[in-house]
């Protein structure tokens, strides 16, 4: 399949360019093992983080917070009340326990990225795309671009994390297709999560492309109009 007249690429980058880094599922869980909680499956650990993230996201749409705005110390201790307290936890000093766990392992941690990547991004800046990224997350992830010697090869560099911009809204896709000077029908977006990045790059107008190197299953779970690649070298045969 050979598509004409693209003009600019745009990249998710966790699961997309990046390999998974946060293990939230783990980390709690050795958590809870520690203190004798007993063990518990990931699927309860994520069942108990709907009420947070309900809570989370209710707090920054109530206090209509920037597009880049990134939790507190409070915010988070909040969160994390909330989480623990459905495990029968309710002593705040083991609240504070666990999130420092977690600063610490932020802090080492590092994300990977996937073989290829840098090489096929030079291949398509050379050939001309325009490329930029767009990423549901807290936190600019401009300097790990830096570090990883990939950032001059992005036009433009889009994140947040807050209900009404981050993805499956098309707002970040829409504002680089504006500050590139290309219309949304010239752009394709390159992700890995069917729910966020395909359906944000249909709500935008823009030619929806999954990956499907680190979760094949996604594939399953998209329409037939989706251009579906194992490795961002496809690409280059693709547009």
């Amino acid at each position: 399949m050979k598509i004409e007249g693209v003009k600019a690429l745009i990249f998710d980058l966790g699961g997309t360019l990046y390999r998974p880094v946060t293990d939230m599922c783990g980390l709690s869980r050795e958590f809870l093992t520690d203190l004798g909680i007993g063990e518990h499956s990931d699927s309860e650990i994520l069942e108990a983080t709907r009420g947070p993230d309900e809570w989370l996201e209710n707090y920054m749409v109530e206090n209509q917070v920037n597009l880049h705005w990134e939790p507190d110390y409070d915010v988070w201790i909040e969160y994390d009340r909330q989480l623990l307290s459905q495990f029968g936890i309710e002593d705040m000093e083991v609240v504070k326990g666990y999130q420092a766990k977690w600063e610490v392992f932020l802090e080492d941690s590092r994300a990977e990225l996937i073989e290829g990547c840098k090489q096929g991004l030079e291949k398509l800046h050379e050939r001309g795309f325009k490329l930029a990224v767009a990423s549901n997350r807290f936190g600019d992830p401009s300097e790990f671009l830096r570090e990883d010697s990939i950032l001059h090869l992005f036009d433009m560099v889009e994140y947040t994390n807050v209900p009404g911009y981050k993805k499956p809204s098309p707002y970040m896709l829409i504002r680089i297709a504006q500050q590139l000077g290309v219309n949304p029908k010239k752009c394709a977006y390159i992700g890995n999560i069917a729910r966020y990045d395909v359906e944000a790059a249909t709500r935008a107008g823009m030619i929806p492309v999954l990956i499907t190197w680190v979760d094949p299953e996604e594939a399953d779970l998209v329409t037939t109009d989706t251009v579906i690649i194992e490795h961002i070298d496809d690409l280059l045969e693709i547009f």
